[in-house]
């Protein structure tokens, strides 16, 4: 038969095992984390089928490929990153450059506007989208994947997406779940 005490120090035990192996952050609660809700793409995207969400990390100059014009290493369009119609995108931004960049989700058409404007999917951009974000600066947009179709996420400060700082979206009607195409 289990002796109360015994029971105490075996709950210690087993949470000191949780904490241990890093299953436990800095203020969320003392609860087994969830397992098979979010399913990790690669470094910059994981997604939620359940929840029909996906989350993508967006980094402004990510290396110095295309002279550090790039998002998450990718320009010019050669990576695409595909989301089924209907979902709900968190998109985080982040610049890590040391000159400003923004975000903004535009119509897949070439030339690309100096300084573009309006967005083709409403709230997909970040604020200050002609000035940018300085070093560090960081953004999250949130928008529904509504209307399927070919568009690019292109850097909104003047001259930057023509300049290549711009990859592929889709937003897809068949697709059953993310992809991130590199």
């Amino acid at each position: 038969m289990l002796r109360v005490r015994d029971a105490a120090l075996a709950a210690v035990l087993c949470v000191g095992v949780w904490v241990a192996t890093g299953a436990a952050r800095k203020g969320a609660p003392l609860t087994a984390p969830a397992r098979g809700d979010s399913v990790k793409v690669n470094q910059f995207m994981s997604y939620d089928a359940s929840a029909k969400t996906v989350s993508i990390q967006l980094v402004a100059s990510f290396g110095s490929v295309n002279g550090g014009m790039n998002f998450n290493g990718g320009y010019k369009g050669n990576q695409t990153i595909t989301v089924p119609q209907g979902w709900s995108v968190k998109m985080h931004f982040v610049n890590k450059d040391a000159i400003p960049h923004s975000a903004i989700v535009l119509p897949d058409k070439l030339p690309l506007p100096m300084q573009p404007q309006d967005p083709a999917i409403p709230r997909a951009y970040t604020v200050d989208v002609t000035a940018g974000l300085p070093t560090g600066g960081t953004d999250e947009m949130s928008f529904k994947a509504s209307q399927p179709g070919k568009y690019l996420i292109v850097c909104g400060v003047p001259g930057h997406g023509p300049s290549g700082m711009y990859i592929g979206f889709v937003v897809a009607a068949d697709a059953k779940v993310p992809s991130y195409a590199m």
